[in-house]
């Protein structure tokens, strides 16, 4: 598989702005958490890890944060993959990135690298922020490629100031608003 272009969410949650106010995560619906919670569990489930610390971080996000578990319950109506990793080689001020692995059998793969020594909730909030790129990928067919990827994050999005990539402001909302939920 080849590494194609990773789109990177620059500038850590925890210091950005606070999105308006929302629901207290304690609030969270119970058929949304149970719904979500048996998607991650899934023979199908669209969002995998092979580390038990990220599942148990999807386990929890889901179960605090309203956001996140539509996050989860929307990639399961998509035609993404979505695998999530921890990844000690990120660029400094890199705590997230997404990148197109393949295309195949009308599925669309990505990886998510989220920063090793990010911790809790951190990782959650940068993970809700990188599903939110995924739906964004989801939303539009044409991306099957590096080219097109681009071409996406062009149209919709902003370069990533000091690091090589795009950003958008929905992802960073995304990101804000689940941290918000975790933390209120």
């Amino acid at each position: 598989m080849s590494w194609l272009l990773s789109f990177v969410f620059a500038g850590a949650i925890a210091h950005g702005p606070a999105a308006a106010p929302i629901e207290s995560a304690s609030l969270v619906h119970p058929g949304a958490v149970r719904s979500a919670r048996e998607l991650l569990a899934s023979e199908s489930r669209r969002i995998r890890s092979s580390e038990r610390r990220i599942n148990k971080l999807l386990e929890d996000g889901v179960r605090r944060s309203r956001s996140f578990a539509d996050l989860v319950s929307k990639i399961h109506r998509t035609n993404v993959i979505v695998y999530i990793e921890t990844s000690h080689s990120l660029e400094p001020e890199t705590v997230g990135r997404i990148l197109l692995q393949t295309v195949a059998g009308g599925q669309r793969y990505l990886r998510v690298q989220v920063r090793g020594l990010l911790q809790g909730d951190m990782v959650i909030a940068v993970i809700a922020h990188e599903l939110h790129h995924a739906l964004e990928v989801a939303d539009d067919a044409s991306v099957v490629d590096d080219a097109t990827m681009t071409e996406l994050y062009k149209r919709i999005g902003h370069t990533s100031q000091g690091v090589k990539g795009f950003d958008t402001d929905a992802a960073k909302a995304a990101g804000f608003r689940v941290r918000d939920e975790l933390i209120g």
